[in-house]
């Protein structure tokens, strides 16, 4: 498989990724848009609960959870790096592996850990507009918006992540055939 092939198996996932991207996007961001709207036209007031601080808290402890989670997974599978250290693996476990196999395989791997990051990202901005519709206070919301809509955007399936990919898939299975 030359290199042009896995530049062309890049881009068809990075197409089909950045519309799943988009769809999460759109959807929560519409939630959000809902309620906000519905916040603005309606002046509610928040809630009298007896347990608005520990619902206020819980929120709070999922909300960072999340972001963590999210920071640790960028960290860890976002990089070239890893990318690298995944081929040699599968090359490793996987005697008689083809380029377009470990091409699918990677692009596989990495499309469901952006799509994980995103669904958390997402959960963030819901998060707000539960704990909205269940206390009525605003400002979590808003919060966990800007939080949750600033992780989806830097998680956005960028082309430059994606550039070097078909160099590494075929530099680490050029090696191991000459190894062999």
């Amino acid at each position: 498989m030359e290199i042009k092939e896995t530049e062309k198996k890049i881009e068809r996932f990075l197409k089909k990724t950045r519309l799943q991207w988009q769809i999460i996007v759109l959807t929560t961001v519409s939630v959000y848009g809902i309620t906000l709207i519905y916040r603005l036209t309606t002046h509610s007031t928040t809630k009298a609960l007896s347990y608005l601080r520990a619902i206020n808290l819980i929120s709070f402890v999922i909300a960072l959870i999340l972001a963590f989670t999210i920071f640790h997974l960028k960290r860890k599978y976002f990089r070239l790096r890893f990318f690298r250290q995944y081929l040699e693996d599968l090359s490793l476990k996987v005697s008689e592996i083809q380029v377009k196999e470990a091409a699918q395989n990677l692009t596989t791997f990495i499309g469901q850990k952006l799509k994980t990051v995103w669904y958390m990202g997402g959960a963030l901005i819901l998060l707000g507009v539960i704990y909205y519709w269940w206390t009525y206070d605003a400002w979590n919301m808003h919060v966990y918006f800007i939080v949750g809509l600033y992780s989806l955007m830097i998680n956005y399936p960028r082309r430059d992540l994606f550039i070097d990919l078909p160099y590494i898939i075929h530099e680490t299975f050029k090696t191991e055939q000459k190894v062999q």
